[in-house]
């Protein structure tokens, strides 16, 4: 089975971060979440993660409340698939998580960090994939914040 091949502007938005130019990275990401969206071929999984990672990128321009929002919208879209992203909803509470540790919130940073670490599990089960980092990284978190 081959690899769905990325929508042009995720690939210009990439490599528009990696080259430092968050804030057109950033008008990137958000400009693919609307083309892929309003596409209607249903690529909600690219709709995701594009609005993830614009999240991070307003997370990184100082612009954390826009952020929270990106992140809770990618998660809202994650939500909808079936069969479940393991991995993307893995990827996606990191951030929320991080956030609300930056933001001063403990309390509701602790549950994330275990439910990623749980997702990052059955990821790690159904993909193969060796997630020890992610794994790690939770696990530093989690109790960090005393779970």
């Amino acid at each position: 089975m081959g690899q769905v091949p990325r929508h042009p502007l995720i690939d210009r938005a990439y490599n528009t971060r990696r080259e430092g130019d968050r804030r057109s990275a950033l008008a990137l990401y958000l400009e693919a979440a609307r083309v892929l969206y309003e596409d209607g071929r249903g690529d909600i999984a690219a709709v995701a993660s594009a609005v993830r990672h614009a999240g991070d990128l307003y997370e990184e321009l100082g612009e954390s409340d826009e952020a929270w929002r990106k992140y809770k919208e990618a998660w809202g879209f994650y939500q909808t698939l079936d069969p479940e992203p393991e991995l993307d909803l893995a990827n996606c509470l990191r951030p929320m998580a991080l956030w609300q540790e930056k933001h001063g919130l403990p309390a509701k940073a602790l549950p994330l960090w275990q439910e990623a670490r749980e997702w990052y599990e059955k990821a790690a089960v159904t993909t193969g994939l060796d997630l020890q980092p992610a794994f790690d990284e939770c696990d530093k978190h989690i109790k960090i914040l005393g779970g």
